[in-house]
């Protein structure tokens, strides 16, 4: 049976070739559509494409897949062609001059906060029963079903003063760059709590079996995350589709005239939600990614450092082949560190000069390069639109953009046009949604109501 789509039949828009947009384009020519696909950028594969370094391809920051992303059907096909590699994990949490793996049980984070903020942060929290209550229920009232208290609030109320300033402020400050006071609680669901913080002080983060289990381990690509855009690419082509690249698309008027044409499919749109509604009040941060590779053939144990210290620039470190072996060249190791936009602000330059100096001296006091060892080479790269910026009242500022692009008869899909924080298989499972709401013949209109559900997904990590 041919694989390529009916050419008399209805064209499917798909903007965005990203994993969302490669997976949603795959889907629909499967299903017998033919499928025009747009990507502004000179390549596809968005936030999961690669920076070639050293020959090596080298991920946009740190990624990898939980466990649970074999149960969605992308990733399971692309397994089944080429397993995915099961690596223990061996991140470690840089605090108070110590490295403690990651996730951490209580008593190990106590021991690297010291003697008086560890007793401080226990205190904290135990002191008061309705604190005990309150971070008991974490997970169920970070979402806002009345007033936005903020981010700051939310946690200190959960916390204590001591745990908040020593652990969740200084990590919310260097991702995001303005007051925690001023970001939503709904922030308290993202990356920083992803371990759950009623488990790490109960000390369950290291425990054996269940959700705990999973932690210790994830699965990879052996050839790296962007393989998997190649996956997506090669069976596209297979049914004659290919991303157009680079091409001037005036997005908002391609929806409006696919919305005003009888029984059009809408625009399946997986760009910047922003790109749609210029004027939407909804900012992203991003990432300065350098790429460091030192003349040793590995440097320590650890795939991933986590670094909320302020003293620090950077907030996670990565050694590439410590995710997948083969990505190495021989007697070398290449460190990706990520110094989030924050407070710096577009226009930095961290790969040359002092600021290259600061940073290699940082990562040696963090204990994560040798001293004495420079590296061969330094490249920075930076990427826009990694982190959401959930300002208090962000919610409604979303569902506004969201009517207004559906009045545009465009269906936004994946992370960029969702607004979302979110891993790659929840990317695809939004993807496989998308499409079987289009292929009923349901309406933009009832999707942005559907689409509220993907607010809640968390970061696992």
């Amino acid at each position: 049976m041919s694989l390529r789509p009916d050419a008399a039949g209805p064209e499917r828009l798909v903007v965005g070739a990203g994993i969302s947009g490669l997976y949603a384009a795959l889907l629909l020519a499967r299903a017998g559509r033919r499928v025009r696909l747009l990507e502004r950028a000179a390549r596809p594969g968005g936030l999961a494409g690669a920076e070639v370094f050293r020959g090596l391809p080298c991920d946009l920051g740190s990624h990898r897949l939980h466990p649970a992303a074999l149960e969605q059907p992308l990733f399971r096909e692309v397994h089944a062609r080429s397993p995915f590699l099961t690596r223990p994990r061996r991140g470690v949490l840089v605090l108070g001059g110590r490295h403690v793996p990651y996730p951490p049980s209580a008593p190990s984070l106590l021991r690297a906060l010291g003697l008086r903020a560890g007793a401080a942060m226990s205190l904290g929290f135990a002191a008061q029963r309705g604190r005990r209550a309150a971070f008991a229920r974490w997970e169920h009232d970070r979402a806002i079903a009345g007033e936005d208290v903020g981010f700051e609030r939310f946690v200190r109320d959960r916390v204590g003063a001591a745990a908040y300033a020593s652990f969740y402020r200084p990590y919310a400050e260097k991702v995001w760059g303005i007051p925690p006071s001023e970001l939503s609680q709904t922030v308290a669901k993202k990356r920083i709590s992803t371990t759950s913080p009623l488990a790490l002080f109960k000390g369950l983060a290291r425990a054996r079996g269940g959700a705990a289990a999973d932690l210790a381990r994830f699965v990879y690509p052996p050839g790296g995350i962007s393989s998997i855009i190649a996956y997506l690419e090669a069976r596209l082509a297979e049914s004659g589709v290919r991303a157009e690249c680079g091409a001037a698309f005036d997005l908002a008027a391609a929806g409006a005239r696919a919305g005003a044409r009888a029984g059009a499919a809408p625009a399946l749109f997986a760009g910047d939600l922003v790109d749609l509604v210029p004027d939407a009040r909804l900012e992203h941060r991003g990432l300065y990614l350098v790429y460091l590779a030192y003349p040793r053939a590995r440097l320590g144990a650890p795939e991933t450092y986590y670094c909320p210290d302020p003293r620090f620039w950077f907030g996670r470190v990565s050694e590439l082949q410590n995710y997948a072996p083969d990505l190495r060249r021989p007697g070398e190791t290449v460190l990706c560190v990520e110094i989030p936009e924050g407070a710096w602000g577009r226009g930095r330059d961290f790969a040359a000069g002092q600021p290259l100096e600061v940073l290699l001296d940082q990562l040696v006091r963090a204990g994560i390069a040798p001293p004495g060892v420079a590296p061969i080479e330094a490249r920075q790269r930076f990427v826009p639109g990694v982190y959401p910026l959930y300002r208090r009242g962000w919610l409604r500022d979303w569902r506004a953009a969201m009517r207004r692009a559906a009045a545009l008869g465009v269906v936004p899909f994946g992370r960029q046009a969702l607004f979302l924080h979110c891993n790659l298989d929840h990317c695809a499972a939004i993807a496989a949604d998308a499409v079987a709401h289009v292929e009923a013949g349901r309406s933009p209109e009832a999707w942005v109501l559907d689409a509220e559900r993907y607010l809640d997904v968390q970061v696992r990590d």
